[in-house]
């Protein structure tokens, strides 16, 4: 009877009514009394249909609302979730008995465990919440799984890196990441921001909104390490990249001073706390890091059409070169041995492959960061602004050839004019044959050896000298899209990875459909090391083993 009351935040924008109905039934079916709860859906495409759908549904239980944001504003705002998020204050403001104590967001395409509240709520309570260094609790975020990631998850969807390890330790530091879907937050922390409503600066509202919150000197934030909501990732090549350069570019416009000029959000940076400035220096490294990495797809051809070797020493260069050579393989072998360390926690594979996405997005993120920072280069009217403004809802996105669905995949032709050409992998061929075929012309104009052991230098010197920007790492991470668009994964329907199972006492309907427990379990039918084909995780297992025997080899120069 002491229950807070909750307000249960759907966002949609042109999603399927199937969806909308699911995960809406899914809201009614949480272990939480209904006389404590209300659902709001809101809508930032205007979709007739699912407003009288839910018109009939509240008919039914009383306690569902649709509101829309659909053509309240002429311009839209860079932050169009957010936007979407306020619209739905305003609403919550003007029902009766006004704001509940606690508001809830969930993402259409997630489905929230029975005891997504349950596990979360507690965290506020007792009276005062848990509190540190003075701080409560004003979020509280569960984490995020999915239940259609393909076999030995080929482009890392999965996020297992993050949510096992990097999750962990923000949420230590007070800083737990909001991840934008499945989060629960206090009004009175949402009050304490600039208007008492979300930042819409940039599309990453999630992430800004925990950052300004876990920075301020009355709230942290908190991760909450269970698995209490199950969704969907992008199904397309172009979806995922979609999504992951709207990640990309919005963390950098949080940490764009420039961008926040005039804005109320600088009265609440001049009072972040001293790690702030750290926080910002990291950050401004994330401009740099993708560039660097797409800098080398350029300059490996290039090196090694020049005939120089990787490694320059002096004249007599067999102590400086013995050194050298055990410094650069122990690097690289203590790197993999790193990666395998943090296996442990979030899986082999999602380990490796997490640091090999790094390297094939980044020819997307540099076009996608000058397109934006630079349109004139481009003859682009895109900006900072209108790039961030042209945000497509990610499960809006029709998926026209069927990429991972194998009974209606589209033709092999088509699949590469769309993912070659529409969406830049043309870039990742270009680097790949070069890097291949200049490294095999340095191969070949190897200088003469006198024995077994100058050969192996040489061969070192020349052409595979251990680095972890080795030519070979490089070229087998590019190699990823153009894989996929050989040979995409495949993932089951949709009406095959659900199953349907009987409502709660109260709910508007007899039965709903969850995810099944194995459509959920994609690890374990995932082989760690071969991925099959030509596999970054198989050539850098390889690599970082091959590092480790010339590190020993090295020992005995």
């Amino acid at each position: 009877n002491n229950l807070p009351s909750v307000d249960v935040v759907i966002c949609i924008c042109k999603e399927s009514e199937a969806m909308v109905y699911g995960t809406v039934l899914a809201a009614f079916d949480l272990d939480y009394p209904l006389d404590k709860l209300r659902v709001i859906v809101t809508d930032d495409g205007g979709d007739s249909a699912v407003e009288s759908g839910l018109a009939a549904l509240r008919s039914r239980v009383g306690n569902v609302f649709y509101t829309s944001n659909y053509g309240k504003a002429t311009e839209k705002p860079p932050g169009v979730k957010a936007a979407n998020l306020n619209n739905a204050l305003q609403f919550i403001d003007s029902l009766p008995g006004g704001r509940a104590e606690l508001i809830a967001v969930l993402d259409v395409d997630m489905i929230p465990d029975r005891a997504w509240l349950r596990a979360t709520i507690p965290h506020f309570y007792p009276a005062g919440g848990y509190q540190e260094d003075g701080k409560e609790i004003g979020l509280v975020c569960g984490v995020q799984t999915f239940y259609n990631i393909p076999d030995n998850d080929p482009t890392n969807q999965s996020n297992s890196l993050r949510v096992k390890c990097y999750h962990p330790i923000q949420d230590q530091a007070g800083k737990g990441q909001c991840a934008g879907s499945g989060w629960v937050m206090r009004r009175k922390a949402l009050d304490d921001l600039p208007g008492g409503q979300f930042p819409t600066t940039c599309v990453c509202e999630d992430f800004y909104t925990q950052f300004l919150l876990g920075q301020t000197n009355h709230w942290i934030t908190a991760a909450v390490a269970e698995y209490l909501q199950c969704g969907l990732v992008p199904d397309t090549y172009q979806a995922q990249l979609k999504q992951y350069t709207r990640w990309y570019l919005s963390n950098l416009a949080v940490q764009d001073l420039h961008q926040l000029s005039g804005h109320s959000w600088i009265s609440l940076l001049e009072k972040l706390v001293w790690k702030a400035p750290v926080t910002m220096v990291g950050l401004m490294m994330m401009h740099l890091k993708p560039h660097l990495a797409t800098l080398q797809l350029i300059l490996f051809p290039l090196l090694f059409l020049t005939k120089t070797p990787l490694i320059v020493t002096s004249p007599d260069r067999s102590e400086e070169l013995t050194r050298l050579l055990r410094i650069h393989a122990g690097s690289v072998f203590f790197s993999y041995l790193h990666h395998v360390h943090i296996g442990v926690m979030a899986g082999y594979r999602a380990s490796i492959m997490d640091w090999g996405m790094t390297k094939w997005l980044s020819p997307h993120y540099t076009v996608a960061y000058m397109k934006t920072y630079f349109p004139g280069l481009f003859n682009s009217t895109q900006s900072k602004k209108s790039s961030a403004a042209a945000f497509v809802s990610t499960g809006s996105l029709k998926d026209k050839l069927f990429e991972r669905f194998p009974a209606r995949r589209g033709g092999l032709s088509k699949r590469l004019n769309h993912i070659l050409l529409e969406c830049g992998v043309w870039m990742h061929c270009v680097a790949v044959t070069a890097i291949l075929v200049t490294a095999w012309v340095a191969v070949k104009n190897l200088p003469e050896a006198s024995n077994n052991t100058e050969k192996l230098l040489n061969i070192l010197l020349w052409v595979f000298w251990p680095s972890n920007q080795a030519f070979i790492v490089l070229a087998i991470a590019c190699f990823t899209p153009i894989k996929y668009a050989i040979w995409p994964p495949n993932v089951g329907e949709n009406h095959d990875l659900l199953q349907k199972v009987h409502n709660g006492p109260g709910a508007p309907t007899s039965f709903l459909f969850r995810p099944r427990e194995e459509a959920k379990r994609w690890e374990e039918r995932s082989n760690p090391i071969w991925g099959g084909g030509l596999d970054f995780v198989t050539v850098y297992t390889i690599w970082g083993i091959w590092a480790g025997l010339v590190f020993i080899w090295a020992w005995w120069l």
